[in-house]
Formats: structure tokens, sequence, C-alpha cells
């Protein structure tokens, strides 16, 4: 099968060349600007809930310094995720969920899956509130409640990138009659 379509406006074009015309995280500015925009662009800002001390500055200089870089170019050589890979993707959110941790004091999830979406968009599923429970709701009109996780990475995100790779494989796709790209299935999700 082939991919379906996945264009989702103009806005998340920007988003994506931004991400790969730039993907790397050497640049202060550089960095700064894609956690500004990805996060403001995606209700995910990286200031929300962060102490009166936080500066962009700090997170941007956290990632500057990581290896971010290293993991991002892993996910991307992946590719599409499946239930024999998604280790290395839940490692990935994980890491980086700690990076951000270490200047906000916040878990901050949904920004890390938006982030790495934007570095990675074959490899990473969105992770929001919206999407979490339009799934979770779809799964339950087809009798299907429970996905054991196995507590080695971020718990939420696990159970939430396995319930994703279920519903696209044997729900989505089959009904699209194409194969899903992390941003269709979110777009799908949203009800776009």
């Amino acid at each position: 099968m082939k991919y379906a379509n996945d264009y989702t406006g103009y806005g998340n074009t920007i988003l994506y060349r931004m991400c790969e015309e730039k993907p790397l995280h050497d640049d202060l500015d550089v960095v700064r600007s894609k956690l500004w925009i990805i996060g403001r662009a995606y209700s995910a800002s990286i200031e929300r809930k962060a102490g009166k001390d936080f500066k962009i500055d700090d997170v941007a200089n956290i990632l500057i310094e990581s290896k971010i870089d290293q993991k991002i170019r892993q996910l991307n050589e992946i590719g599409r995720i499946n239930e024999s890979n998604m280790d290395e993707l839940l490692s990935v959110h994980e890491y980086l969920m700690l990076l951000l941790k270490k200047s906000t004091d916040v878990e901050k999830r949904s920004l890390a899956s938006k982030y790495l979406h934007f570095h990675a968009p074959m490899s990473v599923f969105i992770y929001d509130s919206v999407v979490r429970n339009n799934l979770r709701c779809k799964l339950r009109e087809i009798g299907k409640t429970r996905f054991p996780v196995s507590k080695s990475y971020d718990d939420e995100y696990e159970s939430h990138v396995i319930r994703c790779i279920y519903y696209r494989d044997n729900v989505y796709e089959k009904e699209l009659g194409a194969l899903a790209t992390p941003r269709k299935l979110d777009a799908h999700l949203y009800g776009y």
C-alpha cells in the first residue's frame, strides 16, 4: 500500500520545513525559535507552568549540549513505528521529556512528542489530550480498552503509542485503504 496524502495546511508545512532546513541543535537562536514556534503553534508552550525563574535559553542550551541530534537521527532511520521498533521512539521521547524537565520542573509530554514529530515526522505520534481522548473513544467503540505497558518508559506516552499503532494497523488504514503517517492519524483523530 502507498501512503495517503497527509497535507494538513500551510502552517504545518512551515513547521516541517523549519525542522528540515535546520534539523540540528547547534545554534541558540534556532533551537530557541523551534521550541517557541512549535510549542505555541500546538498549545504546548515551553513556558507553560514553568517556574518564575524559567528562561527559554536555558532549555535551548540543554538541548544544544545533549545528544538529541543523534537520537532524532535514529528515529528518522527507523521510519514507520511498529511494535517491534517502538522502544526507540519511547526512549527518545522520554529522553527529551527529561531534558525539558531540567529547566521547567514540569513533565512536557505533549511538547516532547510534538517537537520530535516535526523533526522525525514518519516516526513520532503526536500526544495531546484531545487526540488521546478521541483515540480511546474509538477503541472503546470496538471493544478494545486494555493495552499493557512495559513500565520501562513514560507510561502515558507508551500507552498512547501502543493505542496509535493498534488503531492505525487494525482499523484506520483498513478504512482508508492506504498507509497512514502519524500526521494523517493525528488529523483523523482530531476530526480534520
